[in-house]
This record gives structure tokens, sequence and C-alpha cells, in this order.
């Protein structure tokens, strides 16, 4: 944990959410040890003179139980804010991403769905994934990584697309280790240049939402 935050220091992140995955209903979740972990993170970082808020949060994986869960306060949102990030799986449909949608915002939560790249629908039509966002008040999370990637051309086309049309809310590590999956944000900003506006890429590295 101290060599991340250290890393995610040295990549000029002045604030970071922390959030491990949690599946609701179907792997137990310690909270109470979650605020635990958290507030000794923060206390590493003031007595390390890092320049870095932690803030509380979790990859919410949609289950059955996950807008209760929400709604009970049994995971974090966002550092406790409205928005919710969370996680679908490669196959998700359409038809799925607007019901999911729409029972965490009437449950009072706006969806931010992370790493929209890796779900089929939404690489094969970003412009249906725009259309949604035209509808319903989610928001979409891509991780920095892919910005350096060149992938495949359908990939290609949907970083193009997404960016051009401004479809993406925020570009975040989506940091697991200082190896594997190391925080890679100051490249990220640098692949951002010439892709899009310089104030719109300001925004998606400076998300105001929480």
């Amino acid at each position: 944990m101290h060599a991340l935050l250290q890393a995610a220091a040295k990549q000029n992140i002045s604030r970071l959410a922390a959030t491990p995955h949690v599946h609701p209903g179907e792997i137990p979740f310690d909270r109470d040890l979650y605020d635990q972990r958290l507030e000794e993170a923060r206390i590493y970082c003031r007595d390390n003179g890092l320049n870095l808020s932690l803030v509380s949060g979790a990859e919410i994986n949609w289950t059955y139980n996950t807008v209760e869960a929400l709604r009970q306060g049994r995971v974090h949102s966002l550092n406790d804010s409205e928005f919710a990030l969370i996680e679908l799986w490669q196959e998700v449909s359409w038809y799925e991403v607007q019901s999911i949608s729409e029972k965490i915002l009437r449950a009072g939560f706006t969806p931010i769905f992370a790493h929209v790249e890796r779900y089929r629908c939404f690489l094969w039509q970003p412009g249906k994934a725009m259309r949604i966002k035209e509808n319903l008040p989610v928001c979409y999370q891509m991780n920095a990584s892919s910005l350096l990637v060149k992938g495949g051309p359908v990939f290609g086309h949907f970083v193009k697309t997404m960016l051009a049309g401004e479809g993406i809310d925020l570009i975040s590590s989506d940091a697991h280790d200082c190896h594997r999956r190391p925080p890679v944000m100051l490249d990220a900003y640098q692949a951002l240049q010439g892709r899009c506006r310089a104030e719109y890429a300001e925004k998606l590295l400076h998300f105001n939402g929480v």
C-alpha cells in the first residue's frame, strides 16, 4: 500500500479514491476494517509529507444486492457522495445498462460506470453510449492506461469517438500495484493533448463531483 501511495504522489495525483472491489451479497465486505485501513493510509500520507488526499469509495460489482447495499451504507459511494462507481461485465447488454442505470438513479445515486472501454456493447456502438447519456444522467469512466495502448480498430474507434464527443466524464488510474497496473496519470495527460479540447482534458482528470 505504501509504495502505491508514493507512486501516486509522484504522478502528481492530489486526490485519490480508495476503491476496493466489492460484490454486495456475494462476497463479505468488512466496511469497518476498510475504514480503519483508509485512516491508516491517510496517516501515512500525512506523516510522510505526501500531498495526497484520500477519499472513500468502492468499485461496486453490480449484483442483485447493490442498490440495497448503497441505500444502507454497507458500501461506500465515492467520498460518500451521490456518485457510485459501478462495475459491469464484458457481455452486458444495452437493456441491462438502461435497467441498472434507472435502478441506481431511483435509489438516489448517480452511477459512474467503470472502464466502459471493456464492455462489448459500448465498444461496438459508441454512438448508442452517447445517446444513453442524453436520456439519463449517468457518467462514464475510462482507464488512463487505455489512452496509452493502440488496441484494435474497434477499440481505437471507440476511444476516439468518445473523446471527440466528450462522452467520457473522467479518466482515472485504476491502479492495483506498482508493476502490473501502476498509476500512469501523467502519461495519460500527455496522451490527451491534441486529442480533445484542453478544457475537456483538464475536466477529465479533475472530476468535481466528489
